[in-house]
């Protein structure tokens, strides 16, 4: 089974090629979830459409900037503007109300000087809404202009991507969403321009690798993506699928389903036409090898741009070695073999305790084989086999049971599904330490890691409420819903408690002090304190 989250699309310019779907950014102190009476103020974020819609066919400036026509109205953070200031186009982006962007990558941004980095100017605050002043690129992005010639791809879109992409490195700034439409072509069509910056993440200086929310576009985004963490060489990893994109005229994911898309990212070869050049599926192969550590980069790049011969460094095969026969199916190669296993968890549970798997995986060598003896010995048969398949494949995504997560997203969503029922199977991922053990084996931060903890530990001593902080830790804009109206912060709630008459009021608190729900909820936006004295007065009858 399959689960995937509801993705939200992000547009700038032009309508984008795929989706991108969307995570609170674990490692940002300002979107960080905070949990047991934290600082929420940076959390508390409205997403009810009736508040951020804008009707523009009333509005004919903002400030000082007249508005020409609506390039993208009411998407995911913003609308975008073509608007023209002392006879100069430009375009704004302007953000739904309490939606602003992460105010340090954009000073970063804003200091940068470079021909291939789309530059950002300070805007201002309009009708409670931030906004941000962007140049205007009438070719628009590289969408608009397939097909293009393969010496157009290799002289102005590599050179110019490479170059942008080392300027961002260079400041700590990952991307995250390098393709086709977020790659506008300038004005003189003599290089290309990296824009739309909306899920881009900052490095600390110290580190190459960070973890981040599951934000990504799938078949765009680096195999490493789907377990949550992201790194320079993923931006590349990116590049290389842009290209292919752009050299085959069309979507290579089209027609496929996110999963599908998933698992061959994860465990397949890229399968790139006889109709690419040799010389650019040389340069493709280099930026989609799967180990980000062989992985090329601007100087790989560059030296592929100067005709030096660059070694492609890719997985190795599995040539002469036996196919592992599971559920009807023939695979080869670990990465296959794990996500067979986590697809059909029974049988899979089988074949560990009959001595099949490392039976057939000592062929991959005795390591394998040996940590996979060592485990039989677990009590718990499904903390086995969830082990099994990361010994196999540590990139492979949360899989627990026969459920496949996309994301942890996608996990928070499962809850909300079977809300108010507990999912059994997930409540056995928490209890028994798998879902922590993923997310410590994923390089996510500590403050995201002490969270998980907390829920299990509390779960654990039998506080199964938390199940639901989970949910609302994995997935904060699932809100909550009172009386067919969602609600994503509590400000808006007080304001529609409060349309009430004091016994309306006293009873619904009366109810809503026993929604478990509705405490986790309370809980997830950092008032555990008022919650625990609200809870007290309850016990004591005071009304």
């Amino acid at each position: 089974m399959i689960i995937m989250a509801d993705s939200r699309k992000t547009e700038i310019m032009a309508d984008q090629d795929r989706t991108t779907s969307v995570l609170p950014d674990v490692n940002n102190p300002s979107r960080q979830t905070e949990l047991m009476g934290s600082n929420i103020n940076d959390r508390v974020t409205s997403i009810m459409q009736t508040d951020t819609t804008i009707d523009f066919t009333r509005r004919t400036s903002i400030d000082r900037y007249k508005i020409k026509k609506v390039i993208a109205e009411n998407t995911g953070e913003a609308s975008l503007l073509l608007t023209e200031n002392s006879g100069v186009n430009q375009v704004i982006k302007l953000y739904h109300i309490d939606v602003k962007p992460d105010e340090r990558i954009e000073r970063v941004l804003a200091s940068i000087n470079s021909p291939y980095v789309m530059p950002h100017s300070k805007g201002g605050v309009y009708d409670e809404r931030t906004y941000e002043i962007l140049p205007y690129f009438e070719k628009g992005d590289l969408v608009k202009h397939i097909p293009m010639s393969f010496d157009f791809i290799e002289n102005v879109v590599v050179k110019s991507v490479n170059e942008g992409l080392k300027v961002l490195h260079d400041n700590n700034i990952i991307h995250r969403d390098i393709k086709p439409s977020n790659l506008f072509l300038s004005n003189d069509e003599k290089r290309v321009v990296l824009g739309d910056f909306g899920i881009s993440s900052l490095l600390d200086s110290n580190v190459s690798v960070r973890a981040t929310s599951m934000s990504r576009t799938f078949g765009y985004s680096a195999p490493e993506a789907s377990s949550g963490f992201v790194s320079k060489e993923s931006d590349y990893y990116s590049f290389g699928i842009t290209i292919l994109h752009l050299a085959i005229g069309q979507d290579p994911f089209a027609g496929m389903t996110d999963m599908a898309i998933l698992y061959q990212t994860i465990n397949k070869t890229l399968d790139i036409p006889s109709t690419v050049p040799p010389r650019l599926q040389q340069l493709i192969r280099g930026l989609t090898v799967k180990d980000r550590n062989n992985r090329w980069g601007y100087e790989e790049v560059n030296r592929w741009l100067n005709n030096e011969d660059v070694e492609v460094k890719e997985r190795r095969t599995h040539k002469g070695m036996k196919p592992y026969n599971f559920s009807n199916s023939r695979y080869y190669g670990l990465d296959e073999i794990s996500m067979a296993f986590a697809s059909d968890w029974e049988n899979a549970t089988k074949h560990l305790y009959r001595g099949l798997v490392e039976k057939n995986i000592v062929q991959y060598g005795e390591e394998y084989s040996n940590r996979i003896t060592d485990i039989k010995a677990l009590d718990d048969k499904d903390v086995a086999v969830f082990k099994m398949i990361y010994i196999l494949n540590p990139n492979a995504p949360l899989c627990f049971k026969g459920a496949i997560y996309t994301d942890l997203q996608a996990l928070g969503m499962a809850i909300k599904e079977k809300s108010p029922t507990i999912d059994e199977n997930i409540m056995h991922l928490i209890d028994s330490g798998c879902l922590l053990e993923y997310i410590d084996n994923n390089n996510f931060n500590e403050a995201f890691k002490e969270q998980i903890r907390f829920i299990t530990q509390e779960i654990k001593k039998g506080n199964v409420d938390y199940y639901f902080a989970l949910m609302y830790l994995l997935y904060p804009e699932i809100g909550f819903e009172y009386k067919e109206k969602k609600y994503v912060n509590l400000e808006s709630f007080i304001d529609n408690l409060e349309s009430n008459s004091t016994k309306q009021i006293v009873k619904i608190c009366q109810d809503l002090i026993s929604d478990k729900i509705f405490i986790m909820w309370i809980y997830s936006l950092g008032y555990s304190k008022q919650v625990e004295n609200w809870m007290k007065i309850y016990e004591k009858a005071v009304w």
